[in-house]
């Protein structure tokens, strides 16, 4: 039976990808007012990420409590059942029931924009209009009517422009476009629906830092102190312009709102991508189709007159045919795949199953092991096989160095049973690896050089920055104590917490935990938390139309999340 209601709204604005140390500077500095003002009268502090230090991952975590080895979110994609393909994670496979299903089941009305990994919309008690993973072209909303108003007014959910160096000011000009849209109609819906429990998350605070952080950052080899002083002060005042919006938000809620404020990491500067799969291959650990000959007709011949996806992408890009190259790809099909992609080998169709023991695909270093009875094709032994190829491994890495100093690159190698448990643990990756923390990284759909053997290179996709575990909590409200200073907390600790706020009943199969001293004395000792035992909820099945993965896929790839 629901518990009574709280007489205090709670609203939650995420900054995606905010780093704690640039916001604690740019309050302290008086550049960020509204996020200033809040810690004066609340509490802050650094709000740790997943590992990996990834979006998908993150919000994942963020929104059902627990962490990926229950909810099994490891990166944007994953393993199609028995195959090697990679298929896009969409939110109904996610593990665990979301915030604000179990705040909507509590009797909660809820409103929910924007965050990752939200699409398609579910039914809530309430309305969500989801964000990043969002087809172009699609309902986008629940209920679904509410796409048709909000796109009538403008409102988009994807930027229009992708990064390109040739057009950063246009792709700027997008970026604050957008987010002054989005503090708009967050004002708006904030106002007309009156939700007990609100969330809004601006994406663009991530992707700035992904692209401009080497203009703000004077010791990245990349900054250039003639560029545009636009450019180098892009990233700040981006977040002042959410900064005001936060203002904004928190005026509309009214007085006696709780107001949380949270990004799922942090940001930081990127140096190299790191082809994993070559030094799996240098070691004698994986295998290429094109060792014995096979898997060079058609794609070499299309790749020598210069007919590569790639290619025709960036072409229809150019003249404005995005939805042309969707359509494409729903019509082709896995035939598609004939072209090569483009002067790299690929993952899926380059390497040899049959002779791989380990290979690595995603972000952050992952490694997975080609086990038997869990791979399609696997050939390595489980149990004491298993365990010595994976040590051998881990102990040849921590001697991988960087050829620009010499030194070694690896700070971390973690085993899936040291940062997870639960039921999908088997879809974690057998080894995780952090590289100069995290400013070395792999990437998704760049498991390849495009010369064999190379390890290292400037990213394909020009970012400069990348991502951190210092992601940020701020928290000001009736509810809130007025500690200033937290300690660190994790992710997954927020469900919990932001349950209690709004004296929902939480799940004890979540592994968050209830962070009490970022409430109030008063509250603590008047709200008791109640816990329910409850099963983690199945997740359900992926229905993508073909279309709309690809389409999603694509974005993902201009964005510099896949190849």
């Amino acid at each position: 039976m629901p518990q009574s209601k709280s007489k205090h709204k709670l609203i939650v604005i995420g900054l995606d990808g905010a780093p704690y140390p640039l916001i604690k500077q740019w309050t302290e500095e008086g550049t960020l007012p509204n996020l200033a003002q809040l810690i004066e009268r609340g509490s802050a502090g650094v709000l740790r990420s997943t590992l990996p230090v990834h979006s998908p991952t993150a919000w994942a975590s963020f929104m059902t409590g627990m962490n990926p080895g229950k909810h099994g979110v490891f990166d944007f994609v994953r393993r199609a059942p028995d195959s090697y393909q990679l298929q896009v994670i969409r939110a109904e496979q996610i593990r665990g029931a979301s915030l604000w299903r179990l705040l909507s089941e509590a009797g909660r009305r809820v409103g929910v924009m924007n965050v990752p990994m939200t699409y398609p919309p579910e039914p809530v008690n309430g309305f969500l209009v989801s964000g990043l993973g969002t087809p172009d072209y699609v309902p986008y909303s629940y209920p679904a009517h509410l796409s048709d108003s909000l796109s009538a007014a403008g409102y988009r959910v994807n930027n229009r422009f992708f990064f390109d160096p040739k057009r950063q000011d246009e792709w700027l000009e997008d970026v604050f476009a957008v987010s002054e849209q989005r503090g708009q109609m967050a004002v708006q819906l904030l106002q007309q629906e009156e939700p007990d429990f609100f969330m809004v998350v601006f994406r663009n605070t991530d992707e700035i830092c992904h692209f401009f952080w080497h203009h703000m950052d004077q010791s990245h080899p990349q900054h250039d102190p003639a560029a545009p002083v636009r450019y180098q002060t892009a990233i700040r005042d981006l977040y002042e312009l959410v900064d005001k919006w936060v203002g904004r938000i928190v005026e509309a809620a009214g007085e006696d709102s709780n107001v949380v404020v949270m990004s799922d990491h942090g940001a930081g500067p990127l140096y190299q991508d790191v082809f994993l799969n070559e030094w799996l291959w240098q070691n004698g650990w994986l295998h290429l189709k094109e060792e014995s000959g096979e898997g060079r007709w058609p794609g070499k011949v299309a790749q020598r007159f210069g007919l590569t996806r790639k290619r025709i992408s960036d072409a229809l890009t150019r003249w404005h045919l995005h939805r042309v190259e969707v359509l494409i790809k729903k019509v082709l099909g896995e035939r598609i795949y004939v072209l090569p992609r483009d002067e790299r080998p690929e993952f899926m169709n380059a390497i040899d199953w049959s002779k791989t023991k380990a290979y690595s695909f995603g972000y952050y270093g992952q490694i997975y092991i080609n086990l038997k009875g869990r791979e399609p094709q696997g050939i390595v032994e489980p149990g004491e096989p298993y365990a010595e190829l994976r040590a051998e491994i881990g102990d040849r890495l921590k001697k991988l160095v960087s050829p620009a100093d010499g030194r070694p690159i690896v700070d971390q190698i973690y085993t899936r049973e040291e940062l997870y448990h639960g039921p999908q643990l088997d879809n974690a990756p057998d080894l995780l690896t952090i590289m100069r923390n995290f400013s070395y990284i792999t990437r998704k759909g760049y498991e390849f050089a495009e010369e064999r053997g190379t390890l290292f290179r400037d990213p394909y996709t020009r970012e400069t920055g990348s991502h951190r575990l210092e992601g940020t909590l701020i928290a000001a409200g009736p509810a809130i104590g007025m500690k200033q200073r937290l300690a660190e907390h994790a992710i997954q600790d927020l469900a919990p917490t932001l349950l209690q706020l709004l004296h929902a009943p939480i799940p004890t199969y979540m592994d968050g935990k209830l962070i009490e001293e970022l409430l109030a004395p008063s509250f603590v000792a008047n709200f008791p938390p109640k816990y329910v035992e409850s099963e983690i909820p199945e997740a359900g099945v992926a229905t993508w139309e073909g279309e709309q993965e690809a389409e999603v896929a694509e974005r993902l790839k201009k964005l510099g999340y896949l190849g």
